[in-house]
Formats: C-alpha cells, structure tokens, sequence
C-alpha cells in the first residue's frame, strides 16, 4: 500500500536525480518563471483512473505521470538534445516501482510537447508512462466469513421458516420436509 502521492512523487524525483546526475534541474512541479534554468526535467501527475480492486476496501488507481525535457532552443544541437534527454528519461523510467509499491512503469509516449504554453519558448519533449497502486487503509472485509448463500423451497421460505434453509454446499438431507 502506498501511503500518499507525495511518497511515490518523491521517489520518483529521487530515482531521476539518480539515474541522471548530470541534469542538475529536476522537480515535480516546479515554478515556471520567466526564465527555466535549462536542461531541466519538470515531473507531473497529470491524471488518474479507476484501477483494478483489490478487494481490501483501499481504492486502486491508474497513475499517469509525465516528465517534460526542456532545452533552450539556442543551445548548440538543442533539436538532438532536447531528444536525447527524451530517450534517457524513458530508459530511467521503463519498468521502475521506485522502491515504493507501485507497478513497474509502463511507457505511454514519448514525443514532442506543445501543450503547455508557459512553455513555448523552449524545446519540450514530453514522457509519459503509467503506474498502478492501492491508496487507504486496508479494510475489514464487510462479512467476516463472507456471504452465505442458503436455500429455501416456496412456501416454506421468510420469516418463521429459517431453520427451513440449507447451505447447498452440504450434503443434502432434505429439500423442503423429504429427504434426498
């Protein structure tokens, strides 16, 4: 179970950091200024869906995280670079849980940004992948034993009848008064 998104976040930022120490910029959600210190790497959780249940009341979602490169275009070969960088974040995040428990990554994208338009005067490639995890507390299931289907035959079934009814698991004895 992960216990917030912030922990995943900053696992994510850590194991970046890591994979590419020659990238000195690289946050979730940094400040867009005037100016982005380039090359730089900005991490985002762009949206969420429903994931598979787990069955132990904790709610299970789809993550899709994002990583932007960004280059200045003046940069001598920024168009490679810009591309370049592109290529290492996908490798650094293909199949990562970044020792959390999540899903390993699954790559979506990865291509050319022009989405974001706090960042058109820079060459953005955007990487996008998924992780799927459980959110919560692990619940106590609603029926300790689970539910218990029994069986009863009309007329003798409701109120006054519930010794009529049987687990049609067991054995059969008796279908409504005769025996089987």
């Amino acid at each position: 179970m992960l216990d917030n998104l912030k922990t995943l976040h900053d696992a994510m930022i850590t194991g970046l950091r890591a994979r590419l120490p020659d990238i000195s910029h690289v946050d979730a959600y940094p400040r867009i200024g005037r100016k982005i210190p380039t090359p730089s790497i900005a991490v985002e959780l762009s949206e969420m869906e429903p994931g598979h249940d787990p069955g132990t009341g904790q709610t299970s979602l789809i993550g899709r995280f994002q990583a932007r490169a960004i280059f200045d275009p003046l940069a001598p070969h920024a168009d490679l670079a810009v591309r370049q960088l592109a290529a290492r974040i996908a490798c650094a995040v293909h199949a990562q849980t970044w020792d959390v428990p999540v899903t390993p990554a699954r790559l979506v994208q990865i291509g050319d940004d022009p989405f974001k338009p706090e960042l058109d005067s820079y060459l953005v490639w955007l990487i996008e992948w998924t992780h799927e995890f459980d959110l919560g507390d692990v619940m106590t299931p609603f029926f300790p034993g689970g539910s218990v289907v029994v069986w009863g035959v009309d007329p003798e079934t409701g109120k006054g009848h519930e010794s009529d009814y049987w687990d049609p698991t067991q054995k059969l004895s008796h279908v409504g008064g005769a025996m089987i």
